[in-house]
């Protein structure tokens, strides 16, 4: 069953929130690369936020490492497993911060 990828580019003061969910792969492409860019304006600090992403391909962590790259701080809240994996696994995990908050909320919930 196919779960259809979401993304959200949330602005609070003084903070960026980039929230992933489904399947995010080369089908939303387009959506993350422009929420990257415009994630990226501004020079603040940058929430991304997995915890309802259920599947993530090659573009979407290239998408993500270009993110990392051009933030002074990249940081992953509470990344699901599967996100944790493809992070240690591609390095990326070396640039970013990761938090965990303990609350186990869904994105939805946050």
């Amino acid at each position: 069953m196919s779960t259809q990828g979401w993304v959200r580019l949330r602005r609070t003061d003084g903070l960026v929130r980039l929230e992933l969910g489904g399947e995010v792969d080369a089908v939303m492409e387009q959506a993350l690369e422009q929420a990257v860019t415009e994630a990226r304006t501004g020079g603040l600090p940058v929430e991304v936020d997995t915890r309802a992403v259920t599947f993530m391909d090659s573009l979407a962590l290239t998408s993500l490492a270009r993110l990392a790259a051009g933030q002074r701080t990249a940081v992953f809240v509470d990344p699901p497993d599967l996100v944790r994996f493809l992070l240690d696994v591609t390095r990326l995990g070396d640039v970013v911060q990761i938090r965990e908050t303990g609350t186990g909320a869904t994105a939805g919930e946050v």
